[in-house]
């Protein structure tokens, strides 16, 4: 069974954000302190979820899908 995951960008201003990610059920793989953003990996029906639970949070700037995500590839 193939999993239907996607990568999104978090672009944030602050340490609450980060906070937040660490709590909700996304894979963080990487985090750029210096620049403000976060690369994660979620559940593609949870995508709206995601947003209104991060819309909230101090800091907080833009939530959407990585211009780099490959959608041919499978795991």
């Amino acid at each position: 069974m193939l999993a239907n995951r996607m990568q999104y960008i978090v672009f944030y201003q602050g340490k609450a954000i980060l906070e937040k990610l660490q709590t909700l059920p996304l894979d963080i793989a990487y985090i750029s302190e210096k620049q403000g953003y976060a690369v994660v990996y979620g559940d593609k029906e949870q995508e709206q979820t995601y947003k209104k639970q991060l819309k909230d949070v101090k800091g907080f700037k833009f939530f959407g899908p990585s211009q780099l995500y490959d959608e041919t590839l499978n795991f």
